[in-house]
């Protein structure tokens, strides 16, 4: 927010001064160092912050599956794959990662994605329950791990399964997330690759989701 703010200033002040050629020209590598360093600072905080909370542990000692899904798995596809993979487990919780635009990313306004991923858990839980699935859900932060263990801290999974997409700039695409996962729990932890939606459905789905 920070760089945006500066960039803002910047240019009103440019408006102003009316600087020639050369300046214009110093001022737009100014502005891509500033925002450079915004980015970088953002997600050099994002990573700092996945710090392994204390695991939640079931009385019952029961299986329970906890699933981190990307937003851009198509639902249909992700609940069956989920349903699939349930096996003897008593509850399933499903979270999907805020997916925040670049530029969203930059000033905290991530109102959009977020109810972008509402939206997906919603119909994700929905279809579960139709087939008898005791299932809840949530929208987790921008950060595929972070949500892993923060949801980890309250619900207590007895393995996790990591649900992505095959989109190119899927969240969940990002380098060695699975080998990262595994590292911050002793879970079980597996992966599964979700086509993403048809891009005829959403609309049909989120209207679904809404009702």
């Amino acid at each position: 927010m920070t760089g945006v703010v500066v960039l803002a200033i910047a240019l009103v002040a440019a408006f102003f001064l009316h600087p020639p050629l050369l300046g214009w020209i110093g001022f737009a590598v100014v502005c891509t160092i500033v925002f450079g360093l915004a980015t970088a600072a953002r997600a050099a905080s994002s990573r700092l912050r996945v710090n392994p909370q204390r695991p939640a542990v079931a009385s019952d000692g029961e299986p329970r599956l906890l699933v981190i899904a990307d937003e851009h798995c198509g639902s249909p596809a992700l609940w069956r794959e989920i349903y699939a993979r349930i096996a003897d487990a008593v509850a399933v919780h499903v979270v999907v990662p805020v997916r925040v635009s670049h530029l969203h990313y930059l000033t905290n306004d991530e109102s959009a994605e977020s109810g972008d991923a509402e939206d997906r858990v919603r119909l994700v839980v929905r279809l579960l329950r139709e087939q008898g699935v005791s299932v809840t859900g949530g929208v987790g932060s921008d950060d595929s791990l972070e949500s892993m263990t923060d949801a980890l801290g309250s619900f207590p999974a007895t393995r996790v399964l990591l649900a992505t997409s095959t989109e190119r700039d899927s969240y969940g695409m990002e380098r060695g997330l699975l080998s990262r996962a595994r590292a911050l729990t002793p879970l079980k932890v597996s992966h599964v690759v979700v086509p993403p939606t048809p891009t005829t459905t959403p609309a049909v789905g989120w209207r679904l989701a809404r009702r």
